[in-house]
Order: C-alpha cells, then sequence, then structure tokens
C-alpha cells in the first residue's frame, strides 16, 4: 500500500500520466495537495457523504458490493463503465451504456489518466460500483481541455467494475472488433496474416521496384486511425515521407510485418492488433484530451491500449 507521504516524492519521480503539469516546487506542490484535501474534505461534509479514505488522498464509498467478484489485482486488463464529474457538478464524460462495449485499461501505475480510477481498481471487484471523490492531484491536475476540463478541478467518479480479461480473450476481442470493421464498412479484399494482422493492397506499386527485405530501408507516408474514427490520430505531410530500416528491434512489430515485400508506389491497408503495436499505451478517459495529452508529452502513445489500430501506407522508397 502506498503511504500518503510519499506522494508528493512519487508524483515528482514517476514520468507517466500528467505528472509534469505540477509545480517544480515541492512546497507548492504540498500546499496545492493541501488545499485539495481541504476543499475536498468540505464538500464531503457539505454533502454528508460517508466515505472511506484511501491512503493516497481520494475516498471512495461502494455503491454496489459484489462478495463473489474476483479482487483485481496488478497487472491484469479491466472493463469497466465509468461517469467522470467535477465537485462542481460539471459532467466530463457518462460512459454507463451497458449496450456499448466496456472500456479497457491495464491495472498498473502507468495504466490509467485519471490515477485515482487505476489505484481504486486495487480496492474492487468485478461486479462492484465504487464512487470516488478525487483531489486534483490524482486526477487532472493543472491540466485543462477547452471547457471540457479546468485546471484543479477536484472530481466525483463512478466505476463499474464489469470483468477482467485474460490475453487470449483480448485476442478474440481485438479479431471481433477488426472483423465487425470490415463487415460493417462493406470492405473486401482483406487477407489475414498468421501474426493476426487483416491486410489490404490498394495499389500494387511499380513492377520494375525493389521489393523490401530485411535490413533495407523504407521510406512511406501514412495516416494512423482508432478503428472507430475517420479522423487519423497520426499522420505525416505528405511531402514529409518518414523512414524505417526493415527488422530494426526498435520499429513496431507490425511496421516489419507490414513493409516487408512492399514496391515503391505500393499502397496498403492494414488492420493491426494491440500487441504487434502499441502495447504499454496509457489508458486515458475521455478519449478526446488523448490526442492532446499525447501532443503535450504528458503520455508517450498515442493509441488507445488494448484495441486494433488501422494503417494506411503509401510506400515512396525501397532502398
Amino acid at each position: 500500500m502506498i503511504n500518503r507521504r510519499v506522494v508528493p516524492i512519487m508524483i515528482g519521480i514517476v514520468m507517466y500520466g500528467l505528472t509534469a503539469c505540477f509545480p517544480e516546487s515541492e512546497s507548492d506542490l504540498q500546499k496545492s495537495m493541501e488545499k485539495d484535501d481541504r476543499l475536498l474534505r468540505e464538500y464531503l461534509s457539505r454533502n454528508s457523504i460517508d466515505a472511506v479514505e484511501s491512503p493516497v488522498g481520494y475516498f471512495y464509498r461502494k455503491e454496489v458490493v459484489n462478495a463473489t467478484g474476483n479482487q483485481i489485482v496488478n497487472n491484469e486488463v479491466v472493463g469497466v463503465y465509468y461517469e467522470i464529474r467535477t465537485t462542481d457538478d460539471q459532467l466530463i464524460e457518462s460512459y454507463m451504456d451497458e449496450t456499448e462495449r466496456p472500456r479497457l485499461y491495464v491495472h498498473n501505475d502507468s495504466g490509467l489518466v485519471p490515477r485515482a480510477m487505476n489505484f481504486a481498481s486495487g480496492m474492487a471487484k468485478t461486479g462492484e460500483t465504487l464512487i470516488l471523490y478525487v483531489p486534483s492531484y490524482l486526477g487532472y491536475q493543472t491540466y485543462s481541455y477547452q471547457q471540457l476540463i479546468l485546471p484543479n478541478s477536484n472530481l466525483v467518479i463512478k466505476m463499474k467494475f464489469v470483468d477482467t480479461y485474460t490475453e487470449a480473450e483480448l485476442k478474440v476481442f481485438e479479431e471481433e472488433l477488426m472483423e465487425d470493421f470490415i463487415s460493417e464498412n462493406e470492405l473486401e479484399g482483406f487477407e489475414k496474416t498468421s501474426e493476426g494482422m487483416y491486410v489490404k493492397t490498394l495499389e500494387e506499386g511499380a513492377e520494375d521496384s525493389k521489393v523490401s527485405a530485411n535490413s533495407d530501408i523504407v521510406r512511406f507516408t501514412f495516416q494512423l486511425f482508432q478503428l472507430d474514427s475517420t479522423d487519423p490520430i497520426a499522420e505525416n505531410a505528405p511531402n514529409a515521407p518518414v523512414q524505417a530500416t526493415i527488422g530494426n528491434e526498435g520499429n513496431l512489430k507490425f511496421l516489419n510485418l507490414g513493409l516487408f515485400g512492399v514496391k515503391k508506389d505500393m499502397e496498403l491497408e492494414l488492420l493491426i492488433p494491440s500487441d504487434l503495436g502499441f502495447t504499454n499505451s496509457t489508458q486515458v478517459f475521455p478519449y478526446i484530451i488523448r490526442k492532446d495529452l499525447f501532443e503535450k508529452g504528458f503520455i508517450n502513445q498515442i493509441a488507445r491500449p488494448k484495441e486494433p489500430i488501422r494503417f494506411m501506407v503509401k510506400i515512396v522508397e525501397v532502398r
């Protein structure tokens, strides 16, 4: 269990989530935390809320108890429904529609923003619902996003813990998402590889081009998407191709696989399971702020965890 007294030190040295938002001075940090704590206690008292204080500073109460549920443990993939509000009752996001798939995150140190949601997971069993009362230093801290999230906002978060998932179950889950994407968009021409990618050739490329092999350099332009969006989460300018050396261990796995055997002017569309892409990605709720956090350097991967991605690529050169 994390001791409350080490939280300022932990926030200062752990490079994930929104830690970069905090003031550099430890005394400023401590004052900010004390103010959050005071305002949160006043909120609980004013609303006659009886909640348990956690060692790291958030409060919680169990709205639904499930004594027979499985205790959530470290490094498990967790599925949840949730609602996030400020203590001023401003809605940030509600994702409580159980006709939709639960949203997933990994219960570990870098697993989730807001951080209190990840901490609280260790207090829960599957089938339970927790209400969290969260100081801003365990929420979004000084980060702001348009009018949706204001800096230093204390939060009230409802979490319904649906289930935990094995790697085998996640593979099935992601394969269903990719097959649903193909079916719902009435797409044809995709072939499934032995590694679990779905690949479609849009343009065959130049007949006289070199065919890429291990250690070759491939220059290309691309767009990267989540399956549920037509807006790219990452792309490069058409006149500014990027390059990768095939077989390089530092590459994302799908690059070594998808760029092997390609030719100049070839165009491909790939549907990629997460184990071949961004395998250690931090989850962010709400989804809408993810790109902004990435661009500001607060998280280190653009794609959501435990979800497939779609990769559109045009080969500019093979050498």
